[in-house]
């Protein structure tokens, strides 16, 4: 099932946040925070109210009553600007967020750090997107308002983990959002570590027996002496047979070879079942069953597949130097693959996105995500594919796939995603 939260922010461009920057008196990393920080708290409201059989109704009906012009008309438009600002979207806001309308913005104005006036500007904005993005998807999915409500309910957990901390309780959700909803999912507790958990609580002690500390003493002092008479064996003796000892050394430090590399990959495998599929040309590609390569042929060869903007394919082979737009070499093989797929469907055109995980400066992440996304496509371009079959952009810490709180989910958040454009 599509991400909710993700298919919404792919709607916000970084032009759009640099406008709504302008337009608003608000500097664009704030800007960008802001968007990141709306968008779940209007899906959270609107989540919380699938519990109440009233104002569930009326929310339904207003969304499948909406307009199905709202999205396009968005596109001429930015927050702050005469006429951005649905009538029916503050309608929305109203029966979501109620009388905690003005509790919301100042919480995100806090959180943001832009003027409050410019937060109810940006609601005002992302209102009619939240509502024609589901008018569109009640119509096309023919969802009753039993089913919204199961398909809102189904998005919460990713909703709850974007939500910035503190917002819950404006919310009047008790808190969650931010770190505590972080916490929510459930972690497989090691089993060891489990057992021994279950084993300090269960487990009452037998009494100590008493021990004559002579034996334990005496044994050290004769373990003692035959390490060292071995060792004293073994300084004397050169055909003495032992076990190696390994000793990992790491590469030198150099600006071609640099001590870290960051991994931008939502995938890691270094040991990838293999297969062979062939594609037009005789070209036979021998790729991961799961990879990007297959994801990508199987979109292009489906008939029923059409180009839209949220069918993003991750790379899982592609490297990058840390802070850098630099392609390590063996990222190679994948771009290699991608060049041969574009090569065997003249017809297709791609987007490259570039994406960061959100620890630093939201501005110098946007900046990085675009020259490494802009570095992939210069790669496929200097094999021979035509510079209008390509399209770059970078993100920054927009649309993450994954926990920006753990590791592991910052590491699916660095990424290289294609579009498919036109096939």
């Amino acid at each position: 099932m599509a991400d909710l939260l993700e298919s919404l922010r792919r709607f916000i461009s970084p032009d759009l946040i640099s406008r709504t920057s302008g337009e608003l008196g608000e500097n664009e990393p704030a800007t960008a925070k802001a968007f990141g920080g709306i968008i779940p708290a209007v899906l959270a409201g609107l989540v919380s109210r699938t519990s109440e059989p009233g104002a569930m109704s009326s929310i339904y009906n207003m969304i499948r009553g909406s307009d199905s012009g709202l999205l396009s008309n968005l596109s001429t438009t930015v927050p702050g600007a005469p006429g951005s600002t649905a009538p029916v979207g503050n309608q929305f806001l109203s029966q979501i967020f109620g009388n905690k309308i003005d509790g919301v913005q100042n919480a995100l104005s806090k959180y943001a750090g832009i003027k409050p006036t410019s937060v109810s500007a940006i609601l005002g904005y992302i209102a009619p997107l939240v509502l024609g993005f589901l008018g569109k998807k009640v119509h096309d999915d023919e969802l009753d308002e039993d089913g919204l409500s199961s398909y809102l309910s189904s998005q919460k957990a990713s909703i709850m983990s974007a939500l910035p901390a503190g917002l819950g309780s404006a919310l009047g959700l008790g808190g969650l959002g931010g770190a505590a909803a972080a916490a929510a999912p459930h972690v497989e507790r090691p089993r060891a570590a489990a057992a021994a958990a279950a084993e300090r609580v269960h487990h009452t002690p037998e009494p100590r027996k008493k021990t004559n500390w002579l034996w334990p003493l005496l044994a050290i002092a004769a373990l003692l002496l035959l390490i060292f008479g071995l060792r004293n064996c073994n300084d004397d003796t050169e055909d003495v047979t032992t076990e190696p000892t390994t000793t990992t050394v790491p590469p030198a430090t150099t600006e071609e070879n640099p001590a870290t590399t960051e991994e931008p990959m939502a995938s890691r495998q270094t040991d990838m079942d293999m297969t062979e599929r062939e594609i037009p040309g005789g070209v036979v590609l021998n790729i991961p069953p799961n990879g990007i390569e297959s994801k990508l042929v199987a979109f292009i060869e489906d008939k029923n597949k059409v180009p839209d903007k949220t069918s993003w394919f991750s790379f899982d082979r592609l490297h990058f130097e840390t802070g850098s737009a630099r392609i390590q070499p063996e990222s190679q093989e994948q771009i290699d693959n991608i060049v041969k797929i574009l090569n065997a469907y003249p017809q297709v055109n791609i987007k490259i996105g570039g994406y960061t995980d959100n620890v630093g400066q939201p501005a110098a992440n946007l900046k990085l995500s675009q020259s490494r996304a802009e570095a992939v496509k210069n790669a496929i371009q200097q094999q021979g594919i035509a510079a209008n079959r390509l399209a770059a952009e970078g993100y920054g810490e927009q649309h993450p796939v994954a926990d920006n709180t753990t590791e592991e989910g910052r590491a699916q958040n660095r990424r290289i995603d294609v579009l498919v454009t036109k096939k």
